[in-house]
């Protein structure tokens, strides 16, 4: 079960059990690329030897990855599933640590950045007793906007001055045991001296081939006992296409035919029904545009 640490605000720690079973009717269709790039990073920093350790301190390299793309891409999903892969193929001796942001950011004058001190503080401890930390920072957006906006609440600034000094001190050489992946919705409001911290950076925002597409729906009809024919998947491959749907969007599409199925008075012809969902369900990228546009019209 998942546990806060005592001690220090915010930070939880998640059981490979509790992992596992996140992840366990989960699938990162149109991600395996990087899941497998990201894999092969964390591999080299937690084996790396002194030579290899060199010469990441030449490059300043540091054991930290920012994944961003819009809502709904599987960026979290796909550090749980990192973790797992690193848990079964590198070392057992790996933990999972997130960090609540609403517990960590305190109002009182330099609370925030005490917690955040805590929190690095038993991690490397941590690192030092020979176990290595995989710390995953959701939401980075909440407390890393960029400076000029001034309305900004003190208790977040310091919060985000406090994250880059530690990440600062983040090294690889030093800190090999420490791997760090931060996660944002809203890069472009991330601040750049944030950003420019991180190792490794990289967009989350898989556009799904046509074989993949169709791997991903019959991997969902499986339940719902529907079968598509090559002209119907096409259909709804254009649809995709057309509305740019996340593949977190599909997944809420086939939530929306399951309760349809459970609650209907009258039997549903589901190919049907699906493309209907398809037409007007919920489209991460286009709800983004009329936010952006509505906000840009002001």
């Amino acid at each position: 079960m998942s546990g806060i640490i005592h001690g220090c605000s915010g930070l939880l720690q998640f059981n490979h059990a509790e992992i596992q079973r996140k992840i366990v009717h989960r699938k990162l269709f149109g991600l395996d690329e990087l899941q497998n790039y990201l894999f092969r990073f964390c591999k080299a920093i937690l084996t790396a030897d002194a030579s290899m350790l060199s010469y990441f301190s030449l490059y300043d390299l540091a054991p930290s990855v920012l994944l961003y793309g819009p809502p709904n891409t599987g960026k979290t999903s796909l550090c749980y599933f990192l973790f797992d892969q690193i848990k079964q193929e590198v070392t057992n001796e790996i933990n999972f640590y997130t960090v609540n942001i609403g517990r960590m950011l305190d109002p009182a004058l330099g609370q925030s950045s005490r917690n955040l001190e805590q929190i690095f503080q038993e991690l490397r401890k941590i690192c030092l007793d020979g176990t290595s930390v995989f710390l995953l920072l959701d939401e980075l957006d909440t407390f890393c906007m960029s400076r000029s906006r001034a309305q900004e609440h003190d208790a977040v600034r310091r919060a985000m001055a406090t994250l880059m000094l530690e990440l600062d001190q983040l090294n690889s050489a030093t800190n090999q045991r420490f791997l760090l992946f931060g996660i944002t919705n809203v890069p472009q409001l991330l601040d750049t001296a944030v950003v420019r911290r991180f190792s490794l950076k990289r967009s989350v925002d898989s556009s799904l081939s046509r074989e993949e597409f169709k791997l991903y729906v019959d991997y969902l009809n499986q339940p719902l006992k529907v079968t598509l024919t090559e002209k119907e998947a096409d259909k709804l491959y254009a649809i995709y296409q057309q509305r740019e749907f996340t593949v977190g969007d599909i997944k809420s599409l086939y939530k929306d035919l399951l309760v349809d199925k459970l609650c209907a008075d009258s039997s549903i012809y589901m190919q049907e029904r699906l493309v209907e969902v398809f037409e007007k369900g919920f489209s991460t990228h286009q709800h983004l545009k009329d936010v952006f546009k509505e906000l840009s019209n002001d």
